[in-house]
């Protein structure tokens, strides 16, 4: 009790002796003493004198030169009459501001600017104010203007270094201003409002514009500072403008670095919001962005974003947005190592995706790497609508591309409409484990308004209860896109396969014109064939298919070594002949028993295949192969027949799952599967007529 009656006794011994100083343009800082009737001419005259917690600096209407920088002293106050009470600079150093407030990390501040006008004078002054190393502080119904290089500069830290604050500022907010063209950009973008080392700041029902510069010289509306740092801050209720992407400057009208538990909602914003390092640490989401507007008017001629996510990004939540005009909604852009992990995007509109000029740029949703290594663990999109602009729609809606290895990605009860291509594709998608497409909506969209993947078929894939409207009054398909659906897909086959797979593509193909040619050198061309495939299936993990090679490697030998056997007068032993009756009974044991060892490995070791395997497919389609091996290495002439049987498989097998690439090494076998059922018939003809 004794406690509670001292701290009131300081609250009121400190209000009763809090005072109210004044400045005005009339003031004189030399006679005056900062009383109405006596006020100061200069705000640094006021800042230097009034020291004491509580106190008041109040700006009457006027312009007010300020040629000296101001530093606030913690606990002392700035107020004025609003837009009336001009303090205009003629400060010119770089990177000054004109009103400091520095103190070591974790000062408590308890005060706040409020009511007044910074003018930058015509962007001649660097910066309007610089708050270090304090909390519990407030900037509100401010106007801030024409500033050079940044506006307001707020910061944890107590020095200039990037990295965390050893103490967060606490307590800070920055509401009811208006602040207009006070961040450049040259190479290096500053804020209008820079932030960093912050826990739970408020930003709120300001008005923050960057689009009065010439083109690629605006900064953006609210930037990060120190790294940023920002721990449970809420940026809500604003207005945002950026200039439109040019080619030069992002469209970021938001960019943070180093987040958890921040929170972006209710506001309005021309130009993207850009997040770096999302982590959710201590909260239930690193992000929680919702309720926002976000577009321009039109579209515009370069892709412009809504919500970009960089580096590592954990349990983010993006729901309830509108999206309008954006060339692409929504951006991963992950880096070497990234992982992307509990990330739900859900219930936002996307209305008019694209960019003008009918260039089919952009997506719905875009994972963009630039070819690093990165993961998702988890990745739910629900109840969005993704409209494409029908004139100028994007190639894919939602666009997987370049992951090292995915799970749980769940797209649901989604509606996609004019993606001229597809509205889902992935690259690679042998990388995805556990996808489902369920429920969804899809009209008017190409690849038959399925998903288009390249490069192999995602693991534990649904594509079920979706209503598929391929001739829908509202958007029609596209059709068969060339260049995107056949020659692209195959150039990234090409662009991905290794040396040594070409090598032991090539090798296989010569190993079929030796089989044709009944030259010795098949085996050899084979065993290089499956030994370089053998290795690749080691470094993949993929020890079915390891066994399959060996086997295959077995035969090879005995093959070679029956081809080489000679009689007493150097001719050869095994010669091409047609099937026995002995062995026409035996071919289908044969492929039987080859068939039940393969679906059986298929279907109990199925972790070990490629993904996508369906056992009785691929089982039917390598024990051909080896019913085919198995009579070529004895020289029978069924054996081609049993080849260009495992050949159409191998074509079905590798198109049905996205290998172009194998698709078109196996047409071209079956190519020479049917020039050597001629020549074997040739060789035996001939030799008959020999006897």
């Amino acid at each position: 009790m004794k406690v509670f009656s001292a701290l009131l006794f300081l609250l009121f011994f400190q209000c009763s002796f809090a005072s109210t100083y004044y400045i005005s343009p009339n003031g004189n800082d030399d006679k005056g003493n900062g009383s109405l009737a006596a006020p100061w001419h200069s705000l640094h005259k006021a800042t230097s004198t009034i020291t004491t917690p509580g106190n008041t600096i109040h700006v009457l209407p006027g312009t007010y030169i300020e040629e000296v920088r101001s530093t606030l002293a913690p606990g002392v106050n700035i107020e004025g009459e609003g837009e009336a009470s001009i303090i205009q600079s003629a400060l010119r150093e770089e990177f000054v501001a004109v009103i400091i407030a520095l103190s070591p990390e974790g000062t408590d501040g308890n005060q706040h600017i409020s009511n007044i006008k910074l003018d930058g004078n015509k962007r001649t002054t660097s910066w309007a104010i610089e708050i270090r190393g304090r909390k519990n502080f407030s900037i509100h119904d401010c106007i801030i203007t024409d500033f050079d290089d940044r506006g307001v500069v707020w910061t944890g830290r107590a020095d200039n270094a990037e990295g965390a604050p050893g103490i967060y500022a606490t307590g800070n907010s920055f509401y009811n201003n208006t602040l207009t063209n006070c961040a450049k950009f040259d190479s290096y973008g500053r804020g209008g409002l820079n932030i960093g080392g912050q826990e739970g700041m408020l930003i709120y029902h300001n008005i923050i514009t960057q689009a009065g510069r010439p083109k690629g010289t605006n900064g953006w509306p609210i930037k990060y500072y120190n790294g940023g740092f920002l721990r449970g801050c809420k940026i809500y209720d604003n207005i945002l403008t950026k200039e439109a992407y040019d080619g030069t400057t992002w469209d970021f009208a938001v960019e943070l670095f180093n987040v958890s538990g921040v929170e972006i909602y209710n506001n309005t914003i021309t130009g993207s919001i850009d997040l770096n390092h999302q982590e959710k640490k201590d909260y239930p989401y690193s992000v929680y962005i919702h309720h926002n507007t976000i577009g321009p008017r039109m579209l515009q001629p370069k892709i412009e974003t809504g919500i970009t996510l960089e580096y590592e990004t954990d349990a983010a939540v993006i729901e309830n947005n509108h999206f309008n005009n954006l060339g692409t909604p929504f951006l991963f852009t992950p880096r070497e190592g990234s992982l992307i992990s509990n990330v739900t995007v859900k219930h936002n509109l996307c209305e008019n995706i694209g960019v003008s000029g009918n260039t089919h740029q952009g997506f719905a949703m875009n994972f963009l790497s630039g070819g690093a290594a990165y993961y998702i663990a988890g990745l739910l999109i629900d109840s969005n609508q993704f409209i494409a602009n029908a004139a100028a729609s994007p190639y894919y809606g939602i666009g997987i591309m370049s992951t090292s290895a995915a799970c749980n990605i769940r797209i649901t009860n989604n509606t996609f409409k004019n993606f001229s291509v597809a509205a889902i594709t992935a690259n690679p998608a042998y990388a995805i484990d556990s996808m489902y497409i369920q429920q969804n909506i899809f009209s008017g969209n190409g690849n038959s308004n399925k998903p288009l993947f390249i490069r192999g078929m995602p693991d534990n894939y649904s594509f079920s209860g979706n209503i598929v409207k391929n001739d829908d009054s509202e958007g029609s398909n596209p059709g068969f896109n060339v260049l995107q659906q056949l020659v692209r897909p195959m150039y990234y086959e090409i662009k991905n396969s290794s040396v040594l797979e070409f090598l032991a593509l090539i090798a296989g193909l010569l190993g079929f014109v030796f089989l044709c040619r009944e030259n010795v050198y098949v085996f050899p061309m084979w065993l290089i064939n499956r030994s370089i495939f053998l290795f690749i299936n080691f470094d993949a993990d993929l020890y079915g298919l390891m066994a399959i090679n060996a086997v295959y490697i077995l035969f090879c030998i005995y093959g070679w070594r029956l081809w080489l056997q000679r009689d007493r007068k150097q001719h050869r032993i095994v010669r091409i002949t047609p099937h026995t009756n002995k062995e026409l009974m035996l071919q289908p044991v044969i492929f039987a028993l080859a068939f039940g060892c393969l679906f059986a490995g298929f279907t109990f070791y199925k972790q070990y295949f490629t993904p996508g395997t369906l056992p009785w497919q691929d089982a039917a389609a390598y024990a051909a192969a080896a019913t085919a091996l198995w009579f070529s290495i004895i020289k029978k002439r069924i054996s081609w027949y049993w080849w260009i049987a495992a050949s159409i498989g191998m074509i079905y097998i590798y198109y049905s799952r996205n290998y172009l690439l194998m698709t078109c090494y196996h047409i071209g076998v079956l190519a020479l599967c049917l020039w050597g059922i001629i020549r074997w018939k040739k060789r035996t003809i001939s030799r008959r007529s020999h006897s």
